[in-house]
């Protein structure tokens, strides 16, 4: 499962980001703490497939449909 396809209001753990991506861009994302085993939640979705808010820990970030998609989650509840 990807994070972009996370519910609202739902948290899961993060599996991998995937290796494809630009070096500088996993390289951002390990700084913002998305890294695996990190709990990671989706506080609201972007209508019309627009960017979803998530919460890691004390802070919120919007992240793009096409970043989310590449980022592997386990759901915890």
């Amino acid at each position: 499962m990807t994070l972009w396809e996370l519910g609202k209001a739902k948290t899961a753990a993060v599996d991998s980001i995937d290796t494809s991506l630009n070096q500088q861009i996993v390289a951002r994302l390990c700084e913002m703490g998305i890294a695996s085993g990190r709990l990671i939640q989706c506080v609201r979705r972007g209508p019309l497939g627009g960017p979803m808010v998530v919460q890691l820990g004390g802070s919120v970030f919007a992240m793009e449909q096409d970043l989310a998609a590449r980022i592997r989650i386990s759901p915890t509840d």
